[in-house]
């Protein structure tokens, strides 16, 4: 039988406990003795298991000089997160990649070792489980810091917004709920199990995070003047203004939900719930409003206006209409949803300094329905949305009202197709997690993708932050 040598000293916890004058000893963190033996070659011997899903724990067997830092195993291009090594063993998590057999390779320092034989069987999954909160739990308000308290210990109210950004091996999250006059903000650490909570300057929208996920920006969720503020893992996630303020005249709807970044990280867009976008440029802090005609505000600024936004767009609006937007780097373009109109729209900024702007996806009532994005399909208040590498759109369908049997689902869009990815329309309660076409949300707000291509949810009234993983 093969031989397991490494301790999985992140997981377990040993506990030696010896009788002492009616004492009990207990070491909770063993120390890792390190078995490398430099009289031998630097090898690889077997990978165990050999076959596996997402986040499941690997050992690698062999002979490794070095500390973990130095290491690094790929499972075709795909790097994994690594736990442990006590020099013949290492431990860690098992990446996304593609089904079927993927080439293991292990790089030490500046050496690689490719064996033939290392090979992994991976079989794609799918499931919604919780990162943060406790499902089901119903708390409207919160008034604690949880400060360094454990993931799953805390009991959020409701999540609207939700973003992710570097953490050292695994993502940080951001979420925020932004509710008339409150906002709370807190950073969750995956890699420390910790939630933080952040400084938050007002009631503020989802954020914008740049290229480098090092940093994200956010401005004020309801009516008025719109500054936009900046937090930095470099300034340690406190927040500071930019100094650039877009006037209420000239952005006059009375909300926006969401900021985006496109190619440039110099550039930042917000849409507000009357279909006017603002470019802003944060280098020479000034910005340009783009409307339709029917929406140019009359006391505009002349020297912020930009252009006109054409083509298809809703011209009757609420208070309560959300606006999200979101760039896709796969189209080259812009898209929008309008929770009233239950509708997707597609908005591409030409090169005279106009816009275009066509209907994508729904405007077909009120409903959930799959089948042709403009024919057949059908959302309920779609509100948060992303677009992953491959094109594919995802959007959250929170539903008009908490018990709304037409809401409370994650969509896909796929070229001309939309599905249902995540969800039971037809029911909120019980909330389970697992297969996620019988997991159960309730009013779902938010999404964001993380490094590894996973969706993050913002849960709403779940009180919760889940993961959706669809391979």
């Amino acid at each position: 039988m093969k031989r397991i040598y490494l301790i999985l000293c992140n997981l377990c916890l040993l506990f030696l406990i010896a009788a002492c004058d009616q004492e009990a000893v207990i070491e909770k963190q063993p120390e890792i003795i390190n078995q490398y033996n430099p009289s031998q070659p630097t090898s690889v011997t077997e990978i165990i298991p050999v076959r596996g899903v997402i986040d499941q724990t690997f050992i690698i067997n062999g002979n490794f000089p070095g500390e973990l830092s130095d290491m690094k195993v790929y499972f075709g291009t795909k790097k994994a997160v690594l736990t442990a090594t006590d020099g013949i063993s290492i431990t860690g998590l098992v990446p996304k990649q593609p089904e079927g057999l993927n080439q293991v390779s292990v790089v030490l320092g500046t050496d690689s070792l490719v064996p033939a034989n290392l090979q992994f069987k991976y079989k794609q999954s799918r499931s919604v489980k919780t990162i943060a909160g406790k499902l089901g739990v119903d708390k409207w308000m919160e008034d604690t810091d949880y400060a360094g308290a454990a993931l799953d210990a805390v009991t959020f109210g409701e999540v609207n917004f939700v973003a992710t950004v570097a953490g050292q091996t695994q993502d940080n999250i951001i979420i925020s709920k932004a509710n008339w006059n409150e906002s709370r903000m807190y950073l969750l650490s995956q890699d420390d199990n910790q939630v933080q909570k952040l400084s938050t300057p007002e009631m503020t929208c989802s954020p914008a995070v740049n290229s480098k996920r090092d940093a994200f920006y956010v401005t004020r969720w309801w009516s008025g003047n719109r500054t936009i503020f900046n937090f930095s893992k470099a300034n340690s996630w406190e927040y500071n203004t930019t100094g650039i303020t877009v006037s209420g005249a000239d952005l006059p709807g009375s909300k926006v939900s969401s900021m985006t970044f496109a190619e440039d990280d110099n550039l930042l867009y917000m849409m507000d719930s009357e279909g006017r976008i603002a470019e802003v440029n944060l280098h020479e802090k000034t910005y340009k409003v783009y409307t339709s005609a029917v929406k140019k505000p009359g006391g505009i600024n002349p020297a912020n206006y930009g252009g006109e936004i054409k083509g298809a767009l809703p011209t009757e609006f609420s208070d309560w209409l959300d606006v999200f937007i979101t760039y896709s780097k796969y189209h080259g373009c812009f898209f929008a949803t309008f929770s009233q109109q239950h509708a997707i729209y597609k908005l591409v900024k030409n090169a005279d300094n106009t816009w275009t702007s066509t209907l994508h996806a729904g405007n077909n009532g009120m409903g959930i329905a799959s089948g042709d994005r403009l024919v057949d399909a059908k959302f309920t208040k779609p509100f948060g949305i992303v677009v992953n590498a491959d094109g594919e759109i995802f959007v959250v369908n929170k539903g008009r009202e908490r018990w709304d049997a037409n809401g409370h689902v994650i969509m896909k869009i796929s070229g001309d197709a939309v599905e249902l990815v995540a969800g039971k329309p037809t029911s909120q309660s019980p909330l389970v997690n697992g297969d996620p076409l019988e997991a159960t949300f309730r009013y779902p707000s938010g999404i964001a993708i993380d490094s590894d291509g996973n969706y993050i949810i913002a849960g709403g009234e779940d009180r919760t932050v889940r993961k959706l993983s669809i391979e």
